[in-house]
């Protein structure tokens, strides 16, 4: 009975030392906060010495990492108690880990980079995309947890790209319901509602754009929102009004310092909203639309005086719905007068463009599917080469 004991002792003491061994031989960690941490930021956000905070759709955070393994210190800020949970996407170079869906309140997420993609050089850039819209909320960046023994990244490596595009619009340009593809009734139905895990604004027309030209891209946009009148017919907080906002969600917001990111073109793709209620035998003022659209273009040229224009019109918009409202038709004829005021003005670099409008399938509500997205940036891509910027 003394051995068994002995021996039960011994094994006792072998395996808590093992125990041990494991646990100190995990890597100590050191924190770099998001105010230390060399970054390069496309989009809105506010900067302070604790965290850099953004709420738009496609902020895109880039630094260096000199590990395969770290964690990001992120708040999704507001409390839910409904299903809005905002997500990222996560790339190491041009290799995507996937989505990064974040719970409530500040949280650290391991990142774990594997062996098949993290290269023998180091340092490698992490880049955090914002996939969700405004609506969904404010998040905050605190920093990163590193190894104790890792350096902090090389900041050369973060060259900015020479060409900058900023796209404001609703919606469409926040990539609302993107990622499902959906028939058209009566063999499927879009009428989904709203669900941010299907929003994806990486994917959206506008950000494929910006890949396809090697640019960077700043996203200005809000589901429901008009140049002149909302989604549910109000005037207050169109788009145009909530422009000059950090977080276009928040009345209280701070305003955005416009000489942080000077966009080279910018792409206007509003007013589907604004149509919208011609459907309920509302009609949409076109003489007033013109007009507001000319006072949110001179804005645009007051705040960025050599940046090339692009007015388009948006894809959801056609003639046969509602009957007889011939809707696509009178956007592309307002859109004109807009090109055709500043011409007369003698400021050629504002551009009219007509998306196609969409066919099934359909995304979320009736929006662009990522099929959609994808001609639309085929479309729009080409329209910027061959004439903005031939």
């Amino acid at each position: 009975m003394f051995y068994r004991f002995i021996l039960f002792l011994l094994l006792s003491m072998f395996f808590f030392s093992k125990r041990v061994a494991a646990q100190t031989t995990s890597k100590p960690m050191r924190f770099v906060s998001a105010n230390s941490l060399l970054t390069t930021i496309s989009g809105r956000y506010e900067h302070n010495t604790k965290y850099i905070g953004f709420s738009s759709s496609g902020v895109s955070i880039t630094f260096a990492v000199q590990s395969s393994e770290f964690s990001i210190l992120i708040e999704d800020c507001l409390p839910r108690k409904d299903s809005l949970t905002n997500w990222f996407e996560v790339f190491v170079g041009n290799s995507s880990l996937g989505k990064l869906l974040l719970k409530p309140g500040k949280n650290l997420y391991p990142i774990k980079i594997p062996a098949t993609i993290y290269p023998s050089i180091q340092p490698v850039l992490i880049e955090l995309i914002k996939a969700t819209e405004s609506a969904v909320g404010e998040v905050r960046f605190y920093g990163i947890e590193i190894p104790v023994d890792s350096e902090d990244g090389n900041f050369d490596m973060l060259a900015a790209n020479q060409l900058k595009i900023e796209f404001i619009g609703n919606s469409i340009t926040c990539g609302y319901g993107n990622m499902v593809s959906i028939p058209d009734q009566p063999v499927g139905n879009p009428l989904t509602g709203f669900h941010p895990h299907n929003e994806n604004a990486y994917q959206s027309y506008a950000m494929q754009t910006a890949r396809r030209l090697n640019a960077s891209a700043v996203l200005v946009c809000y589901s429901g929102r008009g140049m002149y009148r909302n989604f549910g017919g109000d005037t207050t907080e169109t788009l145009p009004k909530i422009y000059d906002r950090i977080h276009l969600q928040n009345k209280k917001s701070k305003t955005w310092d416009h000489s942080k990111q000077i966009p080279d073109i910018i792409v206007i793709n509003l007013g589907t909203n604004d149509y919208y209620l011609e459907s309920q035998n509302k009609p949409l003022n076109d003489s007033v639309f013109v007009q507001t659209y000319i006072q949110f273009v001179e804005k645009l040229i007051s705040y960025y005086p050599n940046a090339k224009i692009v007015c388009a019109n948006g894809s959801m918009l056609n003639d046969n719905w509602p009957e007889g409202k011939k809707c696509w038709t009178r956007i592309q004829n307002n859109i004109r007068q807009v090109c055709d005021y500043f011409h007369a003005k003698g400021k050629a670099s504002i551009y009219p463009f007509f998306f196609a409008p969409q066919k099934a399938p359909f995304g979320e509500d009736y929006h662009p599917s990522l099929a959609t997205h994808t001609r639309m940036a085929e479309d729009l891509t080409e329209f910027i080469r061959t004439v903005v910027i031939k």
